[in-house]
C-alpha cells in the first residue's frame, strides 16, 4: 500500500496547506491489527502528542507513550500505528522535491529516525500555530520545516559511523552523564588525544563545542522530565545539572524560544 502526499490513517481534526506543505492534526481511526505495511512517497514529520505508538524508527522504544518527533524520509516503508484509538498526532508532509533539495546540500538520513529535543519543541510550535492560524502562519510553518530538516541532518551526522571511535565515545560520555560537567582535559584524556585536537575535531564533526553539546543534552533531558507534572520546575532544573531554576529558564528559552512552563502547558 502506498499513501499519497498528506495521507495518513487518521481523522483530520485540523489541517492547513502552505503551498505544497501539508500540516494536520489527527486522531487514529484504524485499529492496530488492520494497519498493514505501507509506503510514503513523500517525506513527513510526525509529532506524537498522546497515545501508545508503535514505531520502527531509529531511537524509538517498542511502544512509545511520551511526546516524540519522528522524521520519515521519502520512501519510508513501515507499519507504524497506534495501540488503541485513544491517541493524537501532528503531521507535516514535505514534497519529495523540497526534501531532495535539502538532501543535496546536507545529507539527511535514509531511514525513519527519532529527532532531538529541538525538533520536538518545533513540533509543538507547529501545533500551536495550527490552532491559532493567522496571516503570518505560513511563514512560521516554512521556518519550522527548515529547522526540522536541519535537525534531521544533524541527527545524521551524530549517527555517522565514519566518526572516529574516540570521538563517538566522548560524545556518548557527555550524553550519558549530562548532569556532570567534565573538563576539556578530562574528555581529551578519555579520548587519548590532545585537548586542542579534541576540541577542533568535535566542533568539525558535530558543528558545536563540547560545552554546547552538553547543554543540549541537559535540555533534552529536561523535556522528558517536564512531562512529569509531579516534578516542579526547580526539581527538573536540579536533576538536569542547572545551577537553579532561573538558569534553567534562561537556557531553555534561548534554545527553544519558549519557557519550560510554556512547553509544559503545550505538552
Amino acid at each position: 500500500m502506498r499513501l499519497d502526499h498528506g495521507q495518513f490513517f487518521g481523522d483530520y481534526q485540523t489541517q492547513r496547506a502552505v503551498g505544497a506543505l501539508q500540516l494536520a492534526e489527527l486522531t487514529p481511526t484504524v485499529p492496530e491489527h488492520e494497519v498493514h505495511t505501507h509506503t510514503h512517497g513523500d517525506g513527513h514529520f510526525l509529532l506524537l502528542v498522546a497515545g501508545h505508538y508503535l514505531s520502527t524508527a531509529k531511537g524509538m522504544p517498542t511502544v512509545c507513550t511520551e511526546p516524540v518527533l519522528i522524521s520519515n524520509p521519502p520512501g519510508t516503508r513501515h507499519r507504524d500505528c497506534f495501540r488503541g484509538l485513544a491517541g493524537r498526532f501532528l503531521t507535516l508532509s514535505v514534497p519529495l522535491v523540497q526534501w531532495a533539495a535539502v538532501d543535496d546540500a546536507e545529507r539527511l538520513s535514509e531511514q525513519a529516525t527519532r529527532l532531538s529535543g529541538s525538533a520536538l519543541v518545533a513540533g509543538y510550535r507547529l501545533r500551536r500555530e495550527l490552532r491559532g492560524w493567522d496571516s503570518a502562519s505560513a511563514l512560521v510553518v516554512e521556518s519550522e520545516m527548515q529547522l526540522l530538516l536541519s535537525e534531521s541532518a544533524l541527527q545524521t551526522r551524530l549517527q555517522d559511523h565514519r566518526a572516529p571511535a574516540w570521538l563517538a565515545r566522548a560524545r556518548e560520555q557527555l550524553h550519558d552523564a549530562c548532569a556532570d560537567t567534565p573538563s576539556l582535559a578530562a574528555l581529551a584524556r578519555t579520548a587519548d588525544v590532545h585537548p586542542v585536537h579534541f576540541a577542533r575535531a568535535f566542533r568539525r564533526r558535530y558543528r558545536c563545542s563540547p560545552g554546547e553539546y552538553l547543554r543540549r543534552c541537559r535540555l533534552e533531558g529536561a523535556l522528558g522530565l517536564l512531562a512529569n507534572r509531579r516534578l516542579s520546575l526547580a526539581e527538573v532544573a536540579a536533576q538536569c545539572g542547572f545551577f537553579d531554576q532561573s538558569h534553567f529558564n534562561h537556557a531553555f528559552h534561548r534554545a527553544y524560544r519558549m519557557t519550560p512552563g510554556g512547553f509544559r502547558a503545550l505538552a
